[in-house]
C-alpha cells in the first residue's frame, strides 16, 4: 500500500524550456545566466501569486477578442458563477447542502454546481440543483466517489443529448481546433481550487465507468488507462504530451448520457494544480 501525491507537469513545456536554454548557452556562452535566473525567479513568484489568487477568488474571467472580460451566465438555479474566480459555498449550501463542488469549463458555458445525494445514486438524474424534481436533473457524482476529489477517477455525470442539457456543450471538444485551444477546466471546493488539463475526449462504450474497474488497486487503474489509450472512437481527441498517465495521477471524467448506439461522450481531465495542496490518497499495489 502506498500513499501518493503527485501532479502531472506539462512535459512538452519543460522540453521547450530546456531546449531554449541550451541554445542560448551555446550561442552566448551563458552570458545571460544571471538574467535568466532573475526571470525564472519572477516567473516562480507569478505562479505563486496565481495560486494565492485562486484560493482568494480573484481570477477566472474569460477574455473576449476585444480584450474585455466577459462572464458566463452561471447557474440559473443558484445565481452563482465561477468565472470571476469565486464561489460562495455558504450561500450554495443554504440552497441545497448536497452541493459540494462547482465545475467551470471555460469556452463551453459550463459554470455549474456539482452534487452528491446521500439517499440514492439515481436522485440527481431527476432532481435539479435546488433539490426540486425536474427532467433536467443535475451534474452529480455517485456515492462511491469521494467528495474531496482524491479518487483516481471521479466521474461527473450530466445529460448531454439535448441543446439545453448540462453537458451538451462538451461536444465542442469533438472539434480538433477547440480541443487544442481549450486545455483546462476547474473544480472549486469549499477550501480548494483544482485545475485539470483536458487529456482526452471521445465516445466511450455505454457501460458504468465507475464500476467497470477497481480504482482502489494499481492494476485496476492501469486497466482503465490502457483502455482509454487504446479505445477507437469517432472524433477521439488526445492531448499531446499526455502519453504517460499512470495510476498515480488524479482524473476527472465528465460523462454524458448513454446514447442509442450504446456509447457515452466523455471528457477526461488530469489534475495539474492543487491550490491548497491537499490532494492525496492510498493505492494498493
Amino acid at each position: 500500500m502506498k500513499r501518493i501525491k503527485r501532479l502531472k507537469t506539462k512535459k512538452k513545456s519543460i522540453q521547450k524550456m530546456v531546449s531554449a536554454l541550451a541554445i542560448a548557452c551555446l550561442l552566448a556562452g551563458c552570458a545571460q545566466t544571471s538574467a535568466d535566473e532573475q526571470k525564472a525567479d519572477e516567473t516562480a513568484t507569478q505562479d505563486q501569486d496565481t495560486q494565492e489568487e485562486l484560493l482568494d477568488g480573484t481570477t477566472g474571467a474569460e477574455t473576449a477578442d476585444n480584450g474585455q472580460e466577459t462572464l458566463p451566465a452561471g447557474d440559473a438555479f443558484t445565481g452563482e458563477s465561477a468565472a470571476d474566480g469565486h464561489v460562495d459555498f455558504d450561500a450554495l449550501q443554504q440552497i441545497n447542502p448536497d452541493i459540494f463542488a462547482w465545475l467551470y469549463v471555460p469556452g463551453t458555458g459550463i459554470d455549474i454546481p456539482v452534487l452528491q445525494s446521500h439517499e440514492t445514486d439515481e436522485y440527481y438524474k431527476t432532481h435539479t440543483p435546488d433539490g426540486e424534481e425536474g427532467a433536467a436533473g443535475s451534474v452529480f457524482t455517485e456515492m462511491p466517489n469521494l467528495m474531496n476529489m482524491c479518487d483516481f477517477n471521479t466521474i461527473l455525470h450530466g445529460k448531454d443529448l439535448e441543446e439545453d442539457d448540462w453537458f451538451y456543450s462538451l461536444h465542442k471538444f469533438e472539434d480538433g481546433d477547440f480541443f487544442r485551444e481549450n486545455e483546462v477546466f476547474y473544480l472549486y471546493l469549499p477550501d480548494n481550487v483544482l485545475t485539470y488539463e483536458v487529456v482526452a475526449a471521445y465516445y466511450d462504450e455505454g457501460t458504468d465507468i465507475l464500476r467497470r474497474y477497481d480504482y482502489t488497486t494499481y492494476s485496476g487503474c492501469q486497466s482503465y488507462l490502457e483502455d482509454m489509450y487504446g479505445y477507437k472512437s469517432m472524433n477521439k481527441n488526445m492531448r499531446e504530451g499526455w502519453d504517460d498517465l499512470t495510476p498515480y495521477h488524479f482524473l476527472v471524467t465528465l460523462d454524458g448520457s448513454i446514447r442509442e448506439d450504446n456509447t457515452q461522450y466523455v471528457v477526461v481531465g488530469a489534475l495539474i494544480e492543487d491550490a491548497a495542496g491537499t490532494i492525496d490518497r492510498m493505492i494498493l499495489e
